[in-house]
């Protein structure tokens, strides 16, 4: 049986994750998000304990967040694309110093 690891409710929906991380920097697609963290389908999953920085924004684009983000397992199941493989993450804290780059970088591109 599987066992529950959030700690709060989610909201499932697809949008677009950055992870900075040991592979490089990869666009992926968070598949649902929690106060505790999200899961984000990776081609390759980051091992667990490996701690990566993640950037979202909501799909209306209305804001973005840049936060540290430990992995907390990997997994690979079947959906009805096919196999579908990700990373389960918790957030350990905003990374404001990459709030603030986005933030200036979303002025000088406005």
């Amino acid at each position: 049986m599987k066992t529950e690891r959030r700690s709060g409710p989610r909201l499932r929906l697809a949008f677009s994750v950055l992870i900075d991380g040991p592979f490089g920097i990869r666009r992926c697609v968070g598949r649902d998000i929690s106060p505790g963290g999200l899961f984000v389908e990776t081609p390759d999953p980051y091992p667990q304990g490996v701690v990566v920085r993640v950037t979202f924004s909501v799909p209306d684009g209305s804001w973005e967040m840049t936060s540290r983000c430990e992995v907390r397992h990997a997994v690979r199941v079947k959906s009805p694309e096919g196999m579908v493989q990700g990373v389960g993450l918790a957030f350990l804290g905003v990374d404001l110093e990459a709030d603030d780059l986005v933030t200036a970088a979303r002025r000088v591109h406005a």
